[in-house]
């Protein structure tokens, strides 16, 4: 009955996605410190034995440096595009969206834990996130956010912008002729918890009485939902079909206010472009390297 598969949409850019963006590096850090050292630093000794950063640094290269410096290409690109179309991101902008990814991904905690498991520093990512952004205000320019494209984003993402937790019972059975007939016996009186033991084929049902608990939107097949968050507090639904047979539904409560288009116009432009710009970055970057010169001298080792 639940589709936990349908989970909100951030309104954060995704951690994975910066995570696959992160510029710098360690190889980037050994990078900037060989060059004009005049005696070579011991990282480590091994009985005695020396191991220098220079080692140190020839090893990072062979196994990480292409990789590395292909992302700090990535970011010289996006950062000379945005300079040519008179693009600025902010600290501030950045710390915002910082705060955006800590949010969506549960809080502080959860963010470190995060951190840790993808193997980045905050830095890494707050230079993740400027790409990012610098790439949204770019590309934003030119997608198309007109109203009736609003309003489609809207009705296709509703589970992002409706709020509002149903309680609700549900009498499951296999065809509409018993739910038709099931709907009959409650407009005539019955009591719907007696039923719902008594005809429901949900597993559960004889000691539930069909009681799915309190959810919000994503949490159940759309069919159900759709249905269930059109109704009022204390009605009881005409029979809906979805994947798992015939529903009649009963909403016990209802809590918060249906979602207002023109109210949430803004957040909805501003979720809308960033999913146009998630969707469309690695062809647009893909395209700026195109354009580009560019000579990676550690590419082919």
């Amino acid at each position: 009955m639940s589709n936990a598969g349908n989970s909100n949409n951030s309104t954060a850019i995704a951690l994975a996605v910066v995570v696959s963006l992160a510029v710098g590096g360690i190889g980037g850090y050994f990078l900037g410190n060989r060059m004009g050292q005049p005696e070579a630093k011991v990282v480590a000794t091994v009985n005695g034995e020396k191991i220098t950063q220079p080692e140190l640094y020839d090893l990072l290269v062979k196994s990480e440096g292409a990789a590395v410096v292909d992302r700090m290409i990535t970011a010289k690109l996006v950062a000379q595009e945005a300079k040519k179309n008179n693009v600025t991101v902010s600290d501030a902008d950045v710390a915002a969206e910082l705060t955006k990814v800590k949010e969506s991904v549960g809080g502080e905690e959860a963010y470190q834990q995060a951190l840790a498991q993808a193997m980045i520093t905050e830095e890494q990512l707050k230079e993740s996130i400027l790409i990012q952004l610098q790439a949204t205000k770019i590309m934003s320019k030119d997608i198309k956010a007109e109203e009736a494209d609003l309003k489609a984003y809207f009705d296709e993402n509703m589970a992002q912008f409706d709020q509002r937790q149903v309680t609700a019972r549900h009498i499951l059975v296999n065809t509409k002729e018993e739910a038709d007939a099931i709907k009959a016996q409650l407009d005539a009186g019955a009591d719907f918890v007696a039923l719902a033991k008594e005809k429901s084929t949900e597993p559960g049902a004889a000691e539930s009485g069909g009681d799915l608990g309190t959810f919000g939107r994503g949490r159940m097949v759309a069919e159900f939902e759709n249905a269930a968050f059109a109704m009022k507090k204390g009605e009881i639904s005409q029979p809906v079909q979805s994947q798992f047979g015939w529903h009649v539904i009963l909403v016990s409560d209802i809590t918060g206010e249906a979602p207002d288009f023109e109210k949430l116009k803004d957040q909805v432009k501003e979720k809308m472009v960033s999913s146009e710009v998630q969707a469309q970055f690695q062809d647009w970057l893909a395209n700026l390297r195109d354009k580009a010169s560019i000579d990676n001298k550690l590419e082919s080792k």
